[in-house]
């Protein structure tokens, strides 16, 4: 099977504030620099041409600058009407800082952090993709020596996953470090823009109501299908499948056996599918909690994945 080519990429954004060494994380990450035409790199663009045995596709990457005087005025920027069509192209979110040398420096990388972090959240609830903070080296003396566990628990808390730059083996599960781990997990990345997918939408920017990526309303008796509702159906019949599985054709009374279930053997496999079930229940769940809340095209993002996650457990 030849790799999908994908021609219309999600993008990078890749930011940080001044001096954070953004330019030598992108030198690292794609072996080249854009020409440079001013003293700041905002507004530059560059690209990652990326190959797996699955797709190949090159990702632009834009680059931005974090003021250090007000980082929350500087992402309530990409919050703004103006900035939907931005926010929408993204695919992932790098940012780079250089590791502090006091409190004060730690507590400044939270702040930006968070910062970040609210510009993801205004993707919106569907969004689905990367976002790294890369600690750089740091050239001062001394420097403020903080524990592996601290850098992660303070960027997971605010969605991100931390890359020690300056790491070149593997950590001591065995897993990808450094400028490695960030390869690793921007090529496991979905970065095929909804137009490349199938996200119904017409010429014109509206929704056509006619079909969904490779599901169509047509035959089905109901036009304009919200793909919520299919997902939603889909894992109703699963859960009913499950449910047979489990308890037979019909449940018993007064009595706490499981029909078809007579090999102690069988706990094991039992408890896998009542867990299954569960899980199942809990996203249908979800799905339909959801309503109107938000657009339809975040709508089919979340019932693509839920369906690819639906058929990769049957």
């Amino acid at each position: 099977m030849s790799a999908l080519e994908i021609t219309n990429s999600r993008r990078i954004l890749l930011v940080g504030q001044r001096s954070s060494g953004k330019l030598a994380f992108l030198k690292a990450l794609t072996g080249s620099l854009p020409p440079t035409t001013s003293t700041s790199p905002a507004g530059m663009s560059h690209a990652l041409p990326l190959t797996t045995p699955y797709y190949k596709t090159t990702v632009p990457i834009w680059i931005d600058e974090i003021p250090s005087t007000s980082p929350n005025t500087w992402s309530s920027t990409y919050l703004s009407a103006e900035a939907h069509d931005v926010l929408h192209a993204l695919g992932a979110f790098i940012l780079t800082f250089r590791k502090p040398s006091s409190e004060v420096d730690f507590a400044r990388i939270r702040e930006v952090l968070r910062a970040v972090q609210r510009i993801v959240k205004g993707c919106g609830y569907a969004w689905d993709g990367v976002c790294l903070a890369v600690g750089m080296p740091q050239s001062l003396q001394p420097r403020l020596e903080l524990e592996l566990e601290v850098w992660e628990e303070m960027c997971r808390e605010c969605g991100f996953e931390f890359v020690d730059f300056e790491v070149k083996a593997r950590n001591e599960f065995g897993e990808n470090a450094g400028m490695e781990r960030v390869r690793e997990a921007l090529e496991a990345n979905d970065w095929a823009a909804d137009d490349e997918t199938g996200d119904g939408d017409g010429e014109d920017g509206e929704d056509d109501g006619g079909s969904f990526g490779s599901f169509s309303s047509a035959g089905d008796g109901g036009e304009g299908m919200d793909p919520l509702k299919f997902i939603g159906d889909e894992m109703e019949r699963e859960m009913f499948g499950l449910h047979r599985a489990i308890f037979g054709d019909e449940e018993s009374t007064g009595e706490s056996s499981v029909h078809g279930i007579t090999d102690d053997d069988d706990d094991e496999d039992e408890e896998a599918q009542v867990e299954k079930l569960e899980t199942m229940m809990m996203r249908m769940t979800a799905l339909k909690d959801m309503g109107e809340e938000v657009s339809k095209q975040e709508r089919r993002r979340v019932a693509a994945k839920a369906l690819s996650d639906i058929m990769k457990s049957s």
